[in-house]
């Protein structure tokens, strides 16, 4: 009876415990404080060599960043001002497959994919949905509109409730989310005013010092 008792015990521990016990999605290569985690109302301030983990919710301040590398050698950079959420990873804790799923809420952000299938990745935005194919681009959303800026590969994107992807595969292309998916052309074509706000929303295609050398395009 005390050995039954005892497998209960440890099996209700076991099942109390938060994700964070059960094996990290990634790791952080560098933080720029504010940055914290927000794992199911457990928050951590994160810094160099932190796990991320599925459930993970990351938020940075206005000059806070955060670089994540994750197992299979996808590239996420949260920017200043940002809040997103890890949702799904590739390879979950008991070893199926999943797809990489990020909801990003707000702010800006820098994403390149690793090593796993291209179907497998996943962006959500309020506006719509970010589906990449071997792939290099930064992001801008708020809650009306989301902004892609394209480098490398192919982006898929669609509005909320849209069947039909559109799709960038040109250097420097912008795309554009808001009740549809639009490409706006190449922001070597745009005047300066509207480059001058886009140098604002993606600072890191207008200067990428504050990013080790990995995350660089």
């Amino acid at each position: 009876m005390r050995k039954l008792i005892s497998g209960v015990l440890a099996a209700l521990v076991l099942a109390a415990l938060p994700a964070i016990a059960l094996g990290s999605a990634g790791t952080t290569k560098g933080v720029v404080p504010a940055a914290d985690a927000d794992l199911d109302g457990a928050v951590r301030q994160l810094t160099v060599g932190d796990d991320i983990f599925i459930g993970d919710k990351v938020n940075t301040g206005a000059k806070g960043q955060v670089e994540i590398l994750f197992d299979d050698n996808t590239k996420l950079v949260v920017g200043p001002h940002t809040t997103l959420a890890i949702d799904d990873y590739l390879l979950r804790n008991n070893g199926d497959p999943g797809k990489l799923v990020v909801d990003v809420l707000s702010g800006s952000f820098r994403f390149a994919t690793g090593n796993s299938p291209k179907t497998s990745y996943e962006i959500n935005t309020p506006t719509g949905t970010i589906g990449v194919r071997g792939t290099w681009f930064d992001g801008f959303v708020t809650p009306t509109v989301t902004r892609i800026l394209h480098y490398e590969g192919i982006v898929l994107f669609k509005a909320k409730g849209a069947k039909t992807w559109t799709e960038l595969h040109d250097l420097c292309t912008l795309g554009e989310i808001t009740n549809a998916a639009t490409i706006l052309g190449n922001t070597e074509d745009m005047t300066n005013q509207i480059r001058n706000q886009l140098r604002g929303e993606f600072m890191y295609a207008d200067n990428q010092s504050r990013l080790h050398r990995p995350f660089w395009y």
